[in-house]
């Protein structure tokens, strides 16, 4: 079963860029900081250059706003206009057209205040004021626009990624939920089949049953919320579960478990044991025996929980599991509970056919 590839979520390329809103915190702060400090070294290039720090107070005061304001308006306009439909050429090409229109602005601005100082405030290249800023700016918007378009990137491939996992935790969580429905309808229907048959020959044993049946529904719906419960509640499941079918045979049907007392509160997939002890009863009645003893014994040691559910006969078809029977469910979910973390194996041992489940670990939740 392959629901992952048939509900795998359609991404948008408008998601996988940045989202100036959701961001604007972030990207504000860093704005700020940036150019905080980017005045303070202005201010200290400007003092060695004019040995005025009242000069150098003054150009760092008129043109680093300025510079803060360019850089953010070019941020939103990038954001509203061009991300969304511009490759990534075309894109560069205009970032580059615009710190040099933004480099060749500031400076002439920086040129303009430069002619309301005193002559021979300019100690270090006279008369080059307007270059100097030129290549000043340029540097610094190009750095700043190598560092937006990188964190810019950077935000994508996260939020693609991010939205890889939720489309793969919402497919898994939907196979789960599609196996999960396989289970119980199945069981269902096999009871209400072997009722009506017992109706009209045995109608106290289909009242029993039916009450059974009962009890046994009240907690799949009780647990039908959440896909996993302790290894006591899958205990007493189990053991209702073979009470309803005992009343279906004529030949004696017994329950038998071991269970080591540490292992009770651990977590397992919903309905786990149900479906070895099903396999054991559907595939082991089939053949004569006066008594059928269905047992199940539980360890656990060093962090590894081992299930074992027995039952009289020979098997038949060793370690085969038939595509779509209950076993191949029950691996199937055991797979995305323990991923690379359980072994399944169907085996003869002792006139007895040994179905045994090893899990490692906690259960991983996959969604």
């Amino acid at each position: 079963m392959e629901l992952g590839g048939d509900m795998r979520k359609k991404f948008d390329p408008i998601s996988q860029e940045l989202n100036f809103e959701e961001s604007s915190f972030g990207f504000w702060r860093a704005q700020v900081v940036v150019w905080a400090v980017l005045g303070l070294i202005g201010f200290c290039i400007r003092y060695v250059f004019f040995g005025s720090g009242m000069a150098a107070a003054w150009l760092t005061l008129a043109l680093e706003p300025i510079a803060f304001a360019l850089t953010s308006g070019a941020a939103l306009m990038h954001v509203r206009f061009f991300h969304r439909r511009s490759s990534f050429f075309p894109t560069l090409a205009s970032a580059a057209l615009l710190c040099l229109a933004a480099a060749a602005f500031v400076s002439a601005i920086g040129q303009l205040i430069h002619q309301l100082f005193p002559p021979g405030t300019v100690r270090v290249l006279p008369g080059n004021q307007y270059r100097i800023g030129f290549i000043y700016y340029m540097g610094i918007f190009s750095i700043w626009t190598l560092t937006y378009f990188g964190v810019n990137a950077e935000l994508a491939a996260r939020n693609e990624r991010l939205s890889k996992m939720k489309a793969e935790t919402r497919a898994v969580q939907l196979e789960l939920e599609h196996l999960q429905r396989q289970i119980e309808p199945h069981f269902l229907f096999n009871s209400l089949n072997a009722i009506v048959a017992e109706i009209s020959e045995r109608p106290a044993i289909a009242e029993e049953m039916t009450r059974r049946l009962a009890d046994y529904l009240r907690y799949s719906l009780d647990k039908s919320g959440g896909h996993l419960c302790s290894l006591a509640e899958e205990l007493d499941a189990a053991e209702t579960y073979v009470r309803i079918q005992a009343l279906r045979f004529d030949k004696q049907l017994e329950y038998q478990s071991q269970v080591d007392p540490a292992a009770l509160d651990m977590r397992l997939p919903h309905m786990t044991l149900q479906g070895l002890v099903e396999n054991a009863i559907k595939h082991g009645m089939s053949a004569d025996h006066a008594s059928f003893l269905v047992t199940v014994k539980v360890t656990y040691k060093d962090e590894e929980l081992v299930i074992e559910v027995s039952n009289p006969g020979r098997l038949h078809a060793p370690g085969g599991l038939a595509p779509g029977n209950g076993l191949s469910n029950l691996c199937r979910r055991l797979a995305l509970y323990y991923p690379d973390r359980y072994e399944f194996s169907l085996h003869e041992r002792a006139g007895q056919t040994v179905a045994q489940i090893k899990l490692r670990g906690a259960p991983h939740t996959p969604f």
